[in-house]
């Protein structure tokens, strides 16, 4: 069985475990609850999928409650982030 380069097993899990621990606030959104780890530099352009340096929270397949953006997908495999969505000040 193999795993995705990213995934390594358990030190993939420990690393993302250790920065949810540390913070949920999305670095694409800016939005509390993130529930996964971004790589800044995408494992596709040669990122270290371990390094603390390379990780990020951000909002996974759940998506965030406040934007509904899953941010993690939305990004892809693209060093820039995407544009924020306009929000509304009320």
């Amino acid at each position: 069985m193999s795993r995705s380069k990213g995934r390594q097993g358990r030190p993939y899990r420990r690393a993302r475990a250790q920065l949810l621990a540390e913070s949920t606030i999305c670095w694409i959104c800016g939005h509390d609850g993130a529930d996964t780890a971004d790589h800044v530099i995408p494992l596709s352009l040669g990122g270290d999928p371990l390094a603390p340096e390379n990780l990020r929270p951000a909002h996974g397949v759940r998506g965030c409650a406040v934007c509904g953006r899953k941010c993690n997908s939305s990004r892809g495999a693209k060093m820039t982030l995407p544009a924020p969505r306009a929000s509304r000040a009320w």
